[in-house]
């Protein structure tokens, strides 16, 4: 459709953002909005697919027509509330484009219904908790109880959504097997969970599913107004998400300043920041206070030792197994041209957030490069289907790898040989200091300390290569 075209386009403006989970969520509030679907309400959602017998039906699969029939439902009843805003046939074009884009990769012209309901309850209006509670009862049996099979099915329909954005490997890549292992440990080693299991998972915002909640947070903030100014840019009131500093005294931040990686000369990107997305109250101004007070007290080395993560990570470095679906589906029969597309998009993201990193390598081009270089070879070569940047990085890095752990052997070398003549120097100099005092002259003495001042930076020089090489080490691990 030329419009989902020209929104697409649109999305790409908000790549500036900083953190992968607020530039997914500004990417789908933007797409909720153009779809409409903001104004959707989940039961109007599910009574819909009630009326059009889709209960039970989750492995089966909807042609065109069906799936028009129930979005035109769908929008039908929206458009009694808000005649004003909503033209149905434009909105169901717009809503069976997004779905396609989204879970028929193979352009067969079918989804499954259980794609089709999780799209849809995802990006539609209501409360969190009856989001998740929904997404279960697809996977749930009888018992209410859900296997890791099920499970990996409903994440693997959830994760296209980003994936669709471009923002997939951000949370974890395209696997969603450590996911299903996070969430099932919830269950004590037992085959099955229940919505409670689920639930509480979900509540400490995984990583693959962190950019839910806060796409949720990002709606409620939008009409919020902060009483407190922009220590950056001096806005006032603060609208949207205001971001208060935990280290520093009586610092605020805006969401675009936040976003974007501002800072101010005594308030530095590593400082703990709390969020807000409502006004806040003067109980939690004395929280945020104690907070800061006891941030006062604590050193650099701490933070860094204690990093604050804002989601239960689940990312794991290599991808195992994809979890497979019961039955042959449109989204697992990937075009070779799709694929590579994927791969050229992961490189590119994955350039553009080691460039971002202040301790990048002066060579990361050339990684970047070789990465593209890969990518192109695999127009003519189908027969790689790798899923993540971090593989592409192990296939192409793999010769280079080899050098950099030479070259890191030979410094060590050069390093300890640097070393036994600095001790052999010191010792000598302590010897002269011990005798005759006499005997020693000035200009040895000036000689000494200059000759082991060039040793010391030497050797300095030396570990800072030998730490960019090993940074570059972890890169390609």
């Amino acid at each position: 459709h030329p419009m989902m075209t020209d929104l697409m386009q649109a999305l790409a403006d908000l790549n500036n953002i900083r953190f992968a989970a607020y530039r997914t969520a500004m990417k789908l509030r933007m797409l909720q909005k153009k779809l409409r679907l903001d104004l959707l309400a989940i039961n109007v959602a599910v009574e819909a697919f009630d009326h059009h017998n889709l209960r039970g039906r989750n492995d089966s699969l909807m042609n065109v027509i069906e799936m028009i029939n129930c979005l035109s439902t769908m929008y039908d009843n929206v458009s009694v509330e808000h005649p004003d805003l909503v033209n149905v046939p434009l909105c169901v074009d717009l809503v069976l484009n997004w779905v396609l884009n989204v879970y028929d990769i193979a352009r067969s012209g079918k989804v499954r219904v259980l794609s089709l309901k999780v799209g849809i309850i995802l990006m539609c209006n209501g409360h969190l908790d009856d989001k998740y509670r929904f997404l279960f009862r697809l996977i749930a049996d009888t018992n209410g109880f859900s296997d890791q099979r099920r499970l990996g099915l409903l994440l693997h329909d959830s994760m296209q959504v980003p994936r669709q954005l471009g923002e997939v490997a951000s949370f974890g890549g395209s696997n969603i097997e450590p996911s299903v292992r996070s969430c099932f440990e919830k269950a004590n080693g037992r085959p099955e969970i229940q919505a409670t299991h689920f639930l509480e998972w979900l509540k400490m915002e995984p990583q693959s599913l962190v950019w839910l909640p806060v796409l949720h947070r990002l709606a409620a903030s939008e009409t919020a107004k902060h009483q407190a100014k922009c220590n950056i840019c001096k806005e006032f009131p603060i609208v949207g998400f205001r971001y208060r500093c935990l280290r520093c005294f009586n610092f605020d931040v805006c969401q675009n300043c936040f976003f974007s990686g501002r800072k101010a000369k005594t308030h530095e990107l590593s400082h703990p920041m709390q969020e807000y997305c409502t006004a806040t109250t003067s109980g939690e101004d004395v929280r945020d206070f104690t907070k800061m007070l006891r941030n006062k007290f604590k050193t650099k080395k701490h933070f860094k030792k204690h990093p604050r993560l804002g989601f239960l990570p689940v990312q794991t470095v290599l991808e195992g197994d994809v979890l497979e679906s019961p039955s042959p589906s449109p989204q697992h029969s990937i075009s070779s041209q799709d694929m590579h597309s994927r791969l050229e998009l992961y490189a590119n993201r994955l350039a553009e957030v080691e460039q971002r990193q202040a301790s990048s390598t002066p060579d990361s081009d050339d990684e970047h490069n070789l990465i593209a270089q890969y990518c192109q070879s695999l127009n003519g070569n189908t027969s790689h289907t790798l899923k993540s940047p971090m593989q592409i990085m192990m296939a192409v890095d793999s010769d280079q790898k080899s050098e950099l752990e030479a070259m890191i052997k030979d410094l060590e070398e050069e390093n300890k040989t640097l070393q036994q003549e600095y001790d052999r120097l010191k010792q000598a100099n302590e010897l002269r200091e011990n005798g005759n005092g006499l005997e020693e002259v000035d200009d040895d003495n000036n000689s000494n300390v200059d000759m082991d001042a060039e040793m010391i930076a030497e050797a300095k020089l030396l570990r800072q290569h030998k730490g960019r090489l090993e940074s570059r080490m972890k890169i390609l691990e």
